[in-house]
């Protein structure tokens, strides 16, 4: 029995495209990684205040981010045809001093949240309204300056900080993190599951919060396109051939 398509609504449909099409004109980039936080970065985009900050951990999922800045006018879109060439305001990874919209550079994996600890904690020192929110991988859980930082913000009472992880069973071949909702638990957070591709449980789930706020999200990695789905270990770091593109193209038109 054929497996049922994916289904993605028709604006992050149109991030999807600019993913896919620019990793494609770049050779460049992990999709997977990007396609299972689309709805996640573009539902915090959308009510984003000036006074929040937003830091991508896991920051070979950076197409993601890109195409939802174009998608929302931050960037030009055209300026998605230069990723990752020489001089770029959009690399491989996210970089604090090519844009005044990126808080915080990332890529080496378990190193937002302890930054984010950082900022939320600064931000009750100062009194500064704003929420700081860092966006995880599941297999970053493995890195052990995660769950310290988990200890720490529970310690500092950061009731403006919000963990948003990406559960897109990434880690399954390395270090399996099973019932991570529970473990964070037992460190003092509230946490919250939520499908992570819709935008509106998304959101839901993110409007009260008293202590730190992690919400796992369970997501698809390579969301939208029926053969990377399949066969994610292959797609994480493989832009697609003319063929290849073809296909997928007509995936995400049939998602």
């Amino acid at each position: 029995m054929a497996r049922k398509a994916s289904i993605v609504d028709k604006e992050t449909k149109e991030i999807r495209r600019m993913i896919l099409e620019t990793s494609y004109n770049a050779q460049a980039g992990h999709m997977p990684s990007a396609m299972s936080i689309v709805e996640i970065v573009y539902t915090i985009y959308k009510d984003i205040r000036e006074e929040d900050v937003f830091i991508l951990s896991k920051g070979h999922g950076c197409l993601a981010l890109y195409s939802v800045f174009a998608k929302m006018g931050i960037i030009p879109k055209e300026e998605l045809n230069t990723f990752c060439k020489y001089d770029s305001r959009l690399g491989g990874h996210p970089h604090s001093g090519k844009m005044k919209e990126i808080y915080s550079s990332s890529g080496s994996l378990g190193h937002g949240l302890p930054m984010a600890v950082g900022v939320a904690l600064a931000k009750k020192i100062s009194n500064c309204p704003g929420r700081v929110f860092c966006l995880i991988g599941d297999g970053e859980s493995n890195e052990g300056t995660i769950w310290e930082s988990f200890l720490l913000a529970n310690n500092l009472n950061l009731d403006n900080l919000v963990c948003l992880v990406d559960d897109n069973n990434s880690q399954i071949r390395s270090l399996p993190m099973e019932a991570i909702e529970k473990k964070i638990e037992q460190f003092g957070w509230s946490v919250e599951t939520c499908n992570g591709h819709d935008q509106e449980e998304i959101k839901l789930k993110l409007k009260k919060q008293d202590n730190p706020l992690c919400l796992v999200c369970k997501t698809t990695k390579g969301k939208g396109f029926r053969s990377m789905e399949d066969n994610m270990f292959a797609w994480h770091h493989g832009p697609p051939s003319n063929d290849q593109l073809k296909i997928l193209l007509k995936e995400l038109e049939d998602a």
